[in-house]
């Protein structure tokens, strides 16, 4: 969503419905462990959401063996489905294996910390990826394999016109 959202209407929005747009739009072409652009537009949703709607809440979205979304968010350091249990029980019930668990570090540095650590452990049988994501940055990670990919993004500091070759 490019446009500013004003105040007044943010909590009206339905930022959990935004979420699951994005994901309709991209869940055919998303890869998890190694994010491509439409996997990087649906992180980026959950990150706005989690910190300019949500006021840097932390939020979470469990991807299931369905493509089916589970959403909640928590406080700026922790978050469960406290106060989100509709999520949990309208629709059908969560298939696994997890596709994906993505949460957000509102607070900045995408890494996993010592309670993210901890769910990955309980969750590895039936886990097949999660996502940290940070202030420009995300971390991508694969149990089985203990693979990750950690991205950041910023400005290009060199000038890249000073290396380019003369024609």
């Amino acid at each position: 969503m490019e446009e500013e959202i004003k105040l007044e209407e943010q909590e009206e929005f339905d930022w959990k419905g935004h979420i699951r747009e994005v994901f309709e739009d991209i869940k055919d072409k998303v890869e998890f462990l190694y994010p491509n652009n439409e996997t990087e537009a649906f992180i980026w949703a959950i990150w706005k959401m989690s910190t300019e709607i949500l006021g840097d809440k932390e939020v979470q979205v469990i991807v299931d063996d369905k493509d089916d979304l589970y959403i909640s968010s928590g406080s700026a350091s922790f978050v469960s489905f406290e106060g989100h249990e509709d999520e949990l029980v309208n629709g059908s019930p969560m298939r696994i294996p997890i596709k994906c668990w993505i949460h957000t570090h509102p607070f900045g540095s995408a890494y996993f910390s010592g309670t993210d650590w901890k769910t990955i452990k309980t969750w590895k049988p039936i886990l097949k990826s999660a996502i940290v994501i940070g202030d420009n940055q995300y971390l991508a990670y694969e149990p089985e394999t203990i693979r990750a990919k950690k991205v950041y993004y910023g400005l290009l500091e060199q000038d890249p016109e000073k290396y380019q070759e003369e024609e």
